[in-house]
């Protein structure tokens, strides 16, 4: 019976350590961020600003509290000030975020969210300080609904009609903030591409710069596959299967106006309703319909899990990921994707080329965070989360 109840207790600690999920302790402990004044981050995600006073854990007010419910929070800042100078106000800050679970109770232990500690540093009293912003800046992914569907159209109905419209690289500085595709494309200069995108709602500021890249880099001189995905065309969630979601768009031309055609049908059936996207299926489709592909450009969702991911295996060719929106993390989906299919990953201002190279253990940094090479996948490198 002792044996049989040592048993059971290495069972359940073992259990318990393997459930163990993140605490309030975890979020204040990691790496701090200094500002000289707090300023909400430039993204396409929406945001919620939570008050809060100088020296206080009282919440006074939730912008969009009633919205917060339901989407899905992808950052959250907590924001406080550098006074007095050198006090360690942690228990303060560890309060502030125990009191935002009356907001959503799973801001602390789903992982998918990430946080930041941001001390501002531009104040010398407690006059000032008192004077600036505390509290949290939430940043989500909105709620896909008929109204976002129409806003998003009526956009992609403005682009250019035709490539009688000059772009020039004075036009292209609209996209200074995030110019991720165009500087992917000026960096790697892919020729004759096999591209395959996702359009489904919240993509319109990438595809507004493909677009322009198109009408800049290709105008009727390369040829270009086109493959858009929007997972599904409008189906029901509940009638999504794994490799049969529907909704892939194709063409090969190199046209401008064909590529717009094509784009204002992949967007015309409205948002796909949820997050998972379906880019191996895409991707599986580009690979059938374009043989001498020798690899694959996606450009992908940074915020969408990917719906078919245990598809990958049968993708045949590199795949270069030009990901999009990842000012507050990487989805480690996209990472293994480009190393699995011997692929890439680019950011605004960086390329991963090597991942297929790195050996088991192995670990390596890239937008300023760092991973490891962890059972034959890549993982965050969580040795590294101690406070600097």
């Amino acid at each position: 019976m002792k044996a049989l109840s040592s048993i059971l207790f290495i069972f359940l600690s073992i259990g318990s350590f393997a459930q163990a999920s993140r605490t309030a302790n975890d979020i204040i402990n990691q790496p701090e961020k200094k500002a000289g004044i707090y300023r909400i981050s430039g993204t396409y995600l929406g945001t919620s600003v939570v008050n809060m006073n100088y020296g206080s854990s009282e919440i006074l007010s939730v912008m969009d509290k009633a919205e917060l419910k339901n989407v899905e929070i992808i950052q959250i800042d907590l924001v406080y000030t550098n006074y007095p100078k050198g006090q360690d106000i942690s228990e303060l800050n560890k309060q502030r975020i125990l009191n935002m679970l009356s907001i959503r109770s799973d801001l602390i232990k789903n992982e998918s969210i990430s946080w930041s500690i941001v001390r501002q540093m531009y104040c010398n009293n407690e006059s000032q300080a008192k004077m600036m912003f505390h509290g949290a800046v939430i940043y989500y992914l909105p709620e896909q609904t008929s109204a976002l569907s129409y806003t998003e159209i009526s956009k992609y109905n403005n682009l250019p009609k035709n490539d009688s419209v000059e772009i020039t690289k004075e036009s292209l500085k609209k996209f200074k903030d995030n110019p991720v595709i165009i500087n992917a494309f000026k960096r790697n200069q892919w020729k004759n591409p096999t591209i395959v995108a996702d359009v489904t709602c919240s993509m319109y500021p990438y595809m507004e710069q493909t677009a322009f890249w198109f009408l800049l880099k290709m105008n009727k001189t390369e040829q270009a596959n086109i493959v858009l995905f929007n997972d599904g065309n409008g189906r029901p969630n509940s009638s999504k299967r794994i490799g049969h979601t529907g909704g892939i768009h194709s063409v090969t031309t190199k046209d401008y106006a064909e590529f717009r055609k094509l784009l204002l049908k992949g967007v015309s059936y409205g948002c796909s309703g949820d997050s998972q996207e379906n880019d191996v299926e895409a991707i599986l489709e580009a690979q059938k319909k374009y043989p001498h592909a020798t690899e694959i450009i996606l450009i992908a969702d940074n915020h969408s899990p990917i719906r078919d991911y245990s598809l990958i295996k049968d993708i045949k060719v590199p795949v270069r990921i030009i990901l999009c929106g990842t000012k507050f993390n990487i989805n480690n989906q996209y990472l293994n994707l480009a190393r699995k299919t011997g692929g890439s990953v680019h950011t605004i201002n960086e390329d991963l080329t090597n991942l297929i190279d790195k050996a088991e253990g192995e670990t390596f940094k890239f937008m300023n965070k760092s991973y490891i090479i962890q059972n034959g996948r890549v993982v965050r490198n969580k040795r590294e989360k101690t406070r600097m």
